[in-house]
């Protein structure tokens, strides 16, 4: 069996981030917590995720990362 890593989406809405600054730090956050963790996930399967930021404001590293984990483990 191949071993495969999922192919993984990332997605800050431009209409709630109007800076590309922004946008970019939230996605760079995303982009960390999910390195940290994608250890957590079944390589068995051939996946395609989609991570999409719905909070309302810039959320700190810390929380990003918290859900994050859960996430992945529930996956």
């Amino acid at each position: 069996i191949i071993s495969r890593s999922p192919k993984v989406l990332f997605s800050v809405p431009k209409r709630k981030f109007k800076r590309a600054v922004d946008r970019n730090l939230i996605k760079r956050r995303l982009k960390e917590a999910y390195r940290l963790h994608k250890k957590l996930l079944s390589s068995n399967h051939d996946l395609n995720i989609a991570f999409l930021y719905t909070a309302k404001e810039i959320l700190g590293y810390r929380k990003i990362e918290n859900s994050m984990q859960q996430l992945v483990s529930e996956i």
